[in-house]
């Protein structure tokens, strides 16, 4: 898969994690979710430190 690719549809999956409603299935949407952006930094597509801020970003979501 290109970088591109992987990026495009980590940052799709970020927005429809977002305009969830319901907790119970935001958290298992965040499980994917962050398993995509951890893919991302151990690829080097992303820093591991930017992985982190958006894994939190999305965290401080779900608890809202």
């Amino acid at each position: 898969m290109t970088t591109k690719y992987l990026l495009k549809s980590t940052k799709t999956a970020i927005k429809k994690n977002k305009s969830v409603t319901d907790k119970k299935v935001a958290q298992q949407k965040y499980s994917l979710t962050s398993s995509l952006i951890d893919k991302l930094a151990k690829k080097k597509i992303i820093h591991k430190n930017k992985a982190n801020r958006l894994k939190r970003k999305l965290q401080n979501d779900i608890k809202i």
